[in-house]
């Protein structure tokens, strides 16, 4: 919420490093809450309706995959998957599973808080468009029967509400504001994770390009699109995606 303290719940099983996430989180500005168990800390995120969930694989109970998918169909957070990145299914699977962004276990601190940084500044650029929407003209964009606004983070389809997570929204988002237009994978990373300023030249890792495959593959199935038949994202081989000009029987 817009003037409240940012929370996040913190889930991983080794102390120590447990404690170097909470630290690093709570330098950034987090209120924070923490589980050591994947089970308890889907309960825990439940109650506490976190900003922010931080799901560390090696859980002695149910797996990280598990613990996101859980987080993720109740909960409207972001969610950071900390675990091995040499294993790309794994990542794939994480992704799929709801996952907002990865980073490296064991833990590098600096890759986590900036991580962690991005997600904060894409969060204050969502209060700063929800606080300045009084007074200001509301911003929707549509498409066929696909209707997006930026206001109230909203997307609807033939007037029924679709629950997109905010990486979802963000891509959609992109795509709907020129139909028709390609945008790379890379160029997708970077507008979902960087600053406007950063878009050119911004770092992206190899594991944000690869994950916009899955944050589509999962958009489409919210849409009721595939990639066999492409009623709103079309894949453009070897290039990248675009929303379809003429969307299907709409």
């Amino acid at each position: 919420m817009v003037g409240e303290i940012a929370k996040a719940v913190v889930i991983e099983y080794d102390e120590a490093v447990r404690g170097k996430m909470t630290t690093l989180l709570r330098q950034i500005g987090f209120a924070i809450q923490e589980e050591s168990s994947g089970q308890r800390g889907v309960a825990l995120a439940q109650r506490a309706k976190p900003d922010l969930v931080v799901v560390g694989f090696g859980l002695p109970d149910i797996d990280g995959i598990e613990t996101i998918r859980s987080v993720s169909a109740n909960l409207d957070a972001y969610v950071l998957a900390v675990m091995d990145i040499s294993e790309e299914i794994e990542v794939v699977l994480a992704f799929d599973a709801g996952a907002d962004g990865c980073s490296p276990k064991p833990l590098r601190e600096r890759e986590f808080r900036a991580r962690i940084d991005s997600f904060s500044r894409r969060q204050a650029r969502i209060n700063q468009m929800i606080s300045d929407r009084q007074g200001s003209a509301v911003k929707v964009l549509s498409h066929g029967a696909l209707r997006l606004d930026s206001s109230t983070w909203e997307v609807h389809l033939d007037g029924v509400p679709i629950v997109l997570t905010a990486t979802e929204f963000a891509l959609l988002h992109v795509l709907m504001q020129v139909p028709g237009r390609v945008r790379s994978k890379k160029e997708l990373a970077r507008r979902v994770s960087l600053d406007n300023d950063d878009l050119e030249h911004g770092y992206v890792s190899d594991s944000d390009v690869r994950s916009i495959e899955v944050h589509i593959a999962n958009l489409r199935r919210k849409l009721g699109d595939s990639a066999r038949s492409s009623l709103w994202i079309e894949t453009v081989r070897g290039v990248g995606y675009r929303l379809v000009n003429d969307p299907g029987s709409y």
